[in-house]
């Protein structure tokens, strides 16, 4: 073999033996139509209260249509009297409980002594409605029973909120924002159902839709932008109602962050009180509120909270 054949066979064996790593190691393997990250593609955020425990989301509407300034916060409640003949039939009770929060709509009921000691079933109606996402406020015809109806409440399985439900304004003074049962505390915050005279007769009642921080007895209606306590208007409780002031949200009528209305059904007859409206009625008007962007469903605290967060703007919707 001459120099320059033995050269070059020389050079071929060496430019070999370098390119074998390369050309024995294992080849990539390419990714088969892996999808880019979305923000969208995120796990939702999860709603925590204060106390670091999940809380239960305000139920949003339903519909695409984009939100006004205003925010309408519809609840339900019941409230169930000591009087017997007043007491509901503990299973078509729970039962028209489960129909109406499977729609969407969120409950607070509050109850009197006489009901929370004297049902049999108080216990079980307590449990069972809770785990349905039902709060239980404090309802109660003697001031004084106030603490009592919430440690009953806690007994039988159920967290009071810090809702007096129900009440004359003339008894403003004898409110203490701590009252005590054996021990227990029960901390006022929210007022609801408040009225001039008992009896439920005409003029009695405070049916001004909105959210505002009472002043006094005698001024009742005029904000305190420093008030401790706030009170949740409920309106008049008829669905008609609840429908007309959807329908001034939506003109643009209304410039207040929160208002507020209350579905109120009497426990006895599972009725829109006063009248005759029922479940199918209920379920009709959840569908058509649901139309609206700008409606929540909340219970009576949670609708105190809200108009807390937003800042405290008081609204008194035809009293403006």
């Amino acid at each position: 073999m001459t120099p320059k054949l033995l050269s070059a066979s020389l050079m071929l064996v060496l430019f070999l033996v370098g390119c074998a790593p390369v050309l024995n190691s294992p080849q990539p393997v390419l990714p088969k139509n892996e999808p880019e990250f979305s923000p969208a593609m995120r796990p939702a955020p999860t709603a925590e209260s204060a106390s670091g425990q999940a809380s239960a989301p305000i139920t949003e509407p339903v519909s695409g249509e984009p939100d006004t300034a205003t925010q309408l916060y519809i609840s339900g409640t019941f409230h169930i009297e000591t009087n017997r003949k007043s007491w509901p039939d503990v299973d078509a009770f729970l039962a028209f409980i489960e129909h109406a929060t499977t729609l969407g709509m969120k409950w607070s009921i509050g109850a009197d002594v006489g009901w929370l000691e004297g049902e049999p079933r108080a216990a079980e109606v307590v449990q069972k409605t809770t785990a349905l996402g039902v709060e239980w406020d404090v309802h109660t015809h003697v001031h004084a029973d106030r603490a009592r109806a919430a440690a009953l409440i806690r007994q039988f399985g159920g967290t009071p909120t810090s809702v007096y439900s129900g009440f004359l304004i003339q008894d403003w003074d004898k409110f203490v924002p701590e009252a005590t049962y054996r021990g227990e505390n029960w901390v006022l915050g929210v007022l609801w159902g408040a009225v001039n005279c008992p009896g439920h007769r005409p003029g009695c009642d405070e049916q001004t839709p909105g959210v505002w921080s009472p002043s006094s007895a005698d001024n009742y209606t005029m904000h305190d932008p420093a008030g401790m306590l706030i009170h949740v208007g409920g309106g008049t409780h008829q669905l008609a109602d609840g429908r007309a002031l959807a329908e001034q949200i939506a003109a643009g009528q209304v410039s207040a962050p929160v208002v507020s209305f209350t579905v109120m059904v009497t426990p006895s007859t599972l009725q829109i009180f006063p009248g005759e409206d029922g479940l199918e009625e209920i379920r009709v008007f959840y569908a058509e509120m649901n139309e609206y962007g700008f409606v929540r469903w909340a219970t009576i605290e949670e609708t105190a909270r809200a108009w807390d967060a937003a800042g405290r703007i008081p609204s008194q919707v035809g009293a403006e």
